[in-house]
């Protein structure tokens, strides 16, 4: 049954992968979207909308997301990849010359599960609980799959891998938002009593749609920059 389900796992890893039919264009826009630092604005931008509409909570929000994202990276990568073994689709003898690679980037040796989409999904997880605003879970989550995806296209993840991490990821991401809730209750005083927007969470719309319109205009310069790349080849 297991064998059963990694063979499977490795057809659709060749599939996925797009072998064959890469451009300039997806291998820059991807290649881009799997970079952290690219999201750094958006990460600043939320500490701004924290510190607007939860003065009082903020630090402890900011705890909750790095939280989120050490525990994410801890367990997938500290705990899970050594532990399960499993070698990333550029070292896997059956997969490794039917894949196509970005940069010749390959990854390290395991693979199981990603740590990049248990962090992505941790974190638009817990954000999505936090604002409680369509618009932005809507963004939060297609930034996250995008992220999830490049993975797989840049032949460093199997599907399985991507899978596991993003609910590894929503998991962490649901488990400290109730910590987060509880701790509130706990400490009543924690409560924002000020600045509260228009938003059911006390978030005002405004500020979360800033956060939304940052992640879009990110989005809009990686595909700028994938254009421009085509161009120069």
């Amino acid at each position: 049954m297991l064998e059963t389900l990694i063979n499977l796992d490795r057809e659709l890893m060749v599939a996925l992968n797009l072998s064959g039919i890469h451009t300039t264009f997806m291998n820059g826009f991807f290649w881009m979207i799997s970079q952290i630092l690219i999201w750094l604005p958006a990460v600043l931008v939320l500490f701004y909308v924290l510190g607007k509409d939860k003065k009082k909570e903020a630090f402890l929000i900011v705890l909750s997301v790095a939280l989120v994202f050490l525990l994410c990276d801890q367990i997938s990568s500290g705990l899970m990849k050594p532990l399960f073994g499993r070698l990333r689709p550029g070292k896997d003898p059956l997969v490794m010359n039917l894949l196509e690679y970005v940069n010749n980037y390959r990854g390290g040796r395991f693979g199981f599960p990603s740590s990049h989409a248990a962090n992505s999904f941790g974190f638009a997880m817990f954000t999505s609980l936090l604002f409680r605003y369509k618009p932005y879970t809507a963004a939060a989550f297609i930034w996250a799959s995008l992220c999830a995806y490049s993975r797989i296209y840049l032949g460093v993840h199997f599907p399985l891998d991507v899978l596991v991490g993003i609910a590894l990821g929503m998991l962490i991401g649901w488990g400290v938002y109730k910590l987060y809730v509880k701790f509130r209750v706990k400490f009543p005083k924690m409560l924002c009593t000020e600045n509260c927007g228009n938003l059911p969470s006390g978030y005002s719309k405004c500020n979360v749609n800033l956060l939304i319109l940052v992640l879009g205009t990110i989005l809009f310069s990686i595909i700028c920059f994938a254009m421009q790349l085509n161009k120069f080849v």
